[in-house]
This record gives structure tokens, C-alpha cells and sequence, in this order.
């Protein structure tokens, strides 16, 4: 049956291990409390408790970082960015921290600095494949289309059932417009899970991108027969006709060529 709490702030308390004045550290019942919020997805009231307990105790790096967190979340960044950067001063080898820091440059355009934070946490968790994907992304950003690359193949080597892996890299060949590369990461995409329908429909765009029409039209079907009722459904049975008609009228210039 497991044990049932009376809230989530007391499941969360039965489990942190405690300071021995733990009767007595209101800082310390304040920042359990704001994260016992926070991973229940209520950051305003999280934040509230959070500068509470730094109001008290301000040498408490998971205050500032779950602070930060929920700035990030409340998309208030450039006050997440001070928190974390507060709590990267207190505790410089928490992974975490720079990963949410590296999230928070990432979105306000200061690419560079998320690199150097994304460099940081894989260095300190090479477990970390949400670092490694954002760390592709960065790169994306600053047009490092090759150094991209680089990593999401090297991602997708070492983790090759990862599919976010392979979505970030097709997205980018499409980008840059290497659609026959692109096909070929769907491919790989269709090999590991049949029944992802999204790869069924990068691979109808990619040969239709290359003019390979018979292939084109044989993948959107393919991806109507998955997803009939998909809000991409109208568009792709139009580009099937057009298609078609396209088909008939090749058909129709080789006949007469033969006769």
C-alpha cells in the first residue's frame, strides 16, 4: 500500500535528510515547503517561500536554484538568471544549476554563455542527454550547423533508441535543406519505432522535396492511413491529388513520346 501523506509538502519532508536543529531552522521548513510547490507546478507560491527561507539563510545553493527554477518557469528570466547564477556561486560542481542557467541563456539569446553552461554540466553529469541536445541547439543557433550535427549523431550512437535525438537532426538537414540526408535520419527513425507517424510524413516531404513523387505519395498515404484525422490531414490530401494529377500527366507525355 506505501505510506500516504496528508500533502505533498509532508512527502516531500518525510524524505530530505534534516538538520539536526531541524525543529528550529525556519529556513530550512521553508524551502521544503517551496519545493514540495514547485515540483507541484505551483512556482508563484513556490517563489514566495523560497525568498523566504533566503531571507533567513542566504548560504542555501538549493534555494536559489529552485528559486530559479521557478522564475524560468514563470518565464521571468533574467530573475532566474540571477538566482541561478547565485546558487552556481554557492555550489559551482551541481550539475543542475548550470543546466537550468544554460536553459535560461539558451531562451534569451545569449548562446554563447549557454554553451559554456551546457559544456559545464555534461562535463559534471555525462549522463545528462538533455544537456547534450541543448548543447546541439545553441550551436544551431550561432548557424554551427557542422558542430550540430556532430553532436546529435553522437548522441543518437550513444543512446540509439533516443528519439528526440533523431527529430533534432532531421529538423536541422530539413533546415538547411539536405532533405535526402533528412530522409535518411527518418529512416533510422522507422527502424527503432515503426510507429512513430511523424517520420512517415518527413519522409513523404523529403522525397517530394527531391521529386521522387511515386515515394512521396506512397508516405503521405502512409501517414493518412496512421493519422486520418491529423490537422495536417487537408493539406497533405490536396498535395496527394496534385500529385496524382502530375503523376497522370507524365504518363500521359510518355505515351504519346511512344507512339
Amino acid at each position: 500500500m506505501g505510506i500516504k501523506y496528508q500533502s505533498v509538502v509532508q512527502g516531500l519532508d518525510s524524505f530530505v535528510i534534516k538538520p539536526s536543529n531541524y525543529t528550529t531552522t525556519a529556513a530550512y521548513r521553508l524551502f521544503v515547503k517551496a519545493d514540495a510547490l514547485r515540483l507541484a507546478n505551483h512556482f508563484k507560491e513556490s517563489i514566495k517561500h523560497y525568498l523566504s527561507s533566503i531571507f533567513i539563510d542566504r548560504n542555501n545553493y538549493r534555494s536559489y536554484m529552485g528559486l530559479g527554477i521557478s522564475y524560468k518557469a514563470e518565464e521571468n528570466y533574467e530573475k532566474a538568471i540571477k538566482a541561478l547564477e547565485k546558487a552556481r556561486e554557492l555550489s559551482y560542481f551541481t550539475a543542475e544549476i548550470h543546466y537550468q542557467l544554460g536553459l535560461c541563456y539558451l531562451v534569451t539569446g545569449r548562446f554563447c554563455e549557454a554553451i559554456k553552461c551546457f559544456h559545464h554540466t555534461i562535463s559534471l553529469d555525462r549522463s545528462n542527454v538533455n544537456a547534450q541536445i541543448q548543447l546541439g541547439v545553441a550551436h544551431e543557433f550561432i548557424e554551427e550547423y557542422d558542430m550540430a550535427i556532430l553532436i546529435y549523431h553522437t548522441i543518437i550512437e550513444n543512446n540509439p533508441k533516443l528519439i528526440t535525438a533523431y527529430n533534432h537532426l532531421s529538423a536541422l538537414y530539413m533546415n538547411i535543406g539536405d532533405f535526402k540526408a533528412a530522409g535518411c535520419v527518418f529512416s533510422q527513425i522507422l527502424k527503432v519505432n515503426p510507429d512513430f507517424s511523424k517520420a512517415y510524413l518527413g519522409m513523404a516531404i523529403c522525397f517530394d522535396k527531391i521529386k521522387q513523387n511515386s515515394r512521396a505519395l506512397h508516405y503521405y498515404k502512409l501517414f493518412l492511413k496512421r493519422k486520418p484525422h491529423s490537422h495536417h490531414a487537408i493539406k497533405i490530401r490536396k498535395r496527394i491529388s496534385k500529385l496524382n494529377n502530375t503523376k497522370l500527366q507524365e504518363n500521359t507525355v510518355r505515351s504519346f513520346a511512344v507512339i
